[in-house]
């Protein structure tokens, strides 16, 4: 007997160390993106004024604050990623204990080792941004629901007013996630008694949450009147968002219209299995109903939004990723046809590891390299001249990788992804093209964004200074001026 329950134990600790270990391989090889290098500047400020929002958040402040106290241990790329590898690695852990309470341990098994190898999953747990820490709030958020409803004991209803909060401070999206909760509840016929303590959690945690609302408010107008989200998504961005949650932009080009019809003829086939479960009223149609709710309410109602004003980012709908690996996981070992579904689900994992491998070794699936970049200069000694960037995105990464050298940002781009007087507070300082008043310098083009306006700056400098010398990093274009 005892080897029977210690060996999903055994199984659960080697499918967790199989994910630790792949979110370590690689972690430290790509440059930081725009992204990663704002969140690692923004953790080196006082914490007061992180919390204060004073830096152009779009987010809540959880991550900064964590970055700031963990980067005391260190903030080199490994460790400053590393925080986000063990939040994912815990995240593993988390949805096999969601799926072995929701449903059982096979189902907790299956979704486990989907959390671990998906490279969705892999990418977010390897750069230094909220997104696994998310996925794990997410999942542990759901724990606490699952159990605070089983058992209606005070100290689970705590422990998801706890987790409401932290998820509140982490990213706005889990609020989708809670009101999905909500919506079970409402279906759950049997849950009226619950709905005062539901109602006392809402209340703390609504009250924890006041001290940032101001600077939510603040930030979302900002965001609404500004033009930083993708265009307005279709009904095909929405058909693939089981594709994005699994697969992701990582497998290669000719495998792609095969892994893109497998993930979604798995995701139909499950959704009628659970509807044929459901019509039969089966025991479990409350669970398979808190599976659909809190997998489609983020969905749906970012897409919805999204037909007013474009919010809808894949990396924030982490928060539905949870409930996609468990509906995948129950289809694959408790339905009728469970065997065709475990052969799909095997077919995606294949293509996990092409994904897998082009994410560690193939250039053209990685980040621009900005590290590469500040290592030449480091080598001509930034002594030649300031570093201009006509990209903001590339002004504030090299600005993290070479905080030594004097870094300007020309004025004028006409899609900046902060104000510019916001990339002041970072140390480097934001001008128009006609004060640029130095001798020798460098022009650091990005072709990231705002193409146009990069080269028409380009050929401005080309016009009335000397070209001495241009280097190409994969799409990172260095060159140096004199006067003429």
């Amino acid at each position: 007997m005892k080897e029977k329950l210690l060996r999903p134990t055994v199984l659960a600790l080697a499918i967790v160390a199989l994910g630790f270990g792949l979110r370590l391989f690689h972690l430290d090889a790509q440059s930081f993106w725009y992204d990663e290098a704002y969140s690692a500047e923004v953790s080196t400020k006082a914490p007061g004024r992180i919390f204060a929002g004073d830096f152009g958040h779009n987010h809540p402040p959880f991550h900064d604050l964590a970055l700031h106290y963990w980067g005391y241990i260190g903030r080199s790329d490994f460790l400053l990623r590393f925080f986000s590898a063990l939040a994912g690695t815990l995240g593993i852990a988390a949805i096999y204990t969601l799926g072995r309470y929701l449903l059982d341990i096979r189902v907790g098994l299956l979704a486990a080792a989907l959390t671990a190898i998906l490279p969705y999953q892999v990418f977010y747990s390897q750069e230094v941004r909220m997104y696994s820490t998310l996925f794990l709030a997410t999942t542990l958020l759901l724990i606490t629901y699952l159990q605070a409803v089983l058992r209606n004991s005070r100290r689970w209803w705590l422990a998801y007013t706890i987790c409401a909060i932290w998820g509140m401070y982490v990213q706005y999206w889990i609020g989708f996630t809670v009101l999905a909760l909500h919506l079970h509840l409402l279906l759950n016929a049997h849950s009226r008694r619950l709905w005062p303590k539901l109602v006392l959690a809402d209340f703390w945690t609504a009250l924890a949450f006041s001290p940032w609302l101001p600077v939510f408010v603040t930030r979302a107008q900002v965001i609404v009147a500004g033009d930083f989200w993708p265009e307005k998504p279709g009904l095909a961005r929405l058909l693939s968002a089981p594709y994005a949650f699994t697969l992701s932009t990582f497998v290669s080009d000719r495998l792609v219209p095969i892994a893109f019809a497998a993930v979604l003829f798995l995701f139909i086939v499950t959704h009628l299995q659970a509807a044929r479960q459901l019509a039969r009223r089966r025991w479990n149609e409350n669970r398979l109903v808190l599976l659909l709710s809190v997998f489609w309410c983020p969905v749906l109602i970012t897409f919805l939004i999204s037909q007013w004003r474009s919010v809808y980012l894949e990396r924030s709908l982490i928060v539905a990723a949870p409930m996609l690996y468990l509906l995948f996981a129950w289809g694959a070992t408790k339905t009728r046809e469970r065997w065709a579904n475990l052969v799909l689900l095997v077919l995606v994992a294949l293509f996990a590891v092409n994904g897998l491998a082009n994410w560690y070794f193939n250039p053209a699936f990685g980040k621009p390299p900005f590290r590469a970049v500040a290592e030449f200069l480091e080598e001509e000694s930034c002594d030649l001249g300031p570093i201009v960037h006509t990209s903001d995105g590339g002004f504030l990464i090299l600005l993290h990788y070479a905080p030594q050298c004097q870094h300007f940002l020309v004025k004028g781009d006409p899609s900046p992804l902060l104000p510019s007087e916001t990339y002041e507070l970072f140390g480097g300082q934001a001008i128009e093209k006609e004060e640029l008043s130095a001798h020798d310098f460098w022009l650091l083009v990005a072709l990231d964004n705002s193409l146009e306006f990069q080269r028409a700056v380009a050929d401005w400098l080309d016009e009335r200074f000397g070209l001495t010398s241009e280097h190409v990093f994969d799409g990172l274009i260095l060159r140096r001026y004199t006067d003429s």
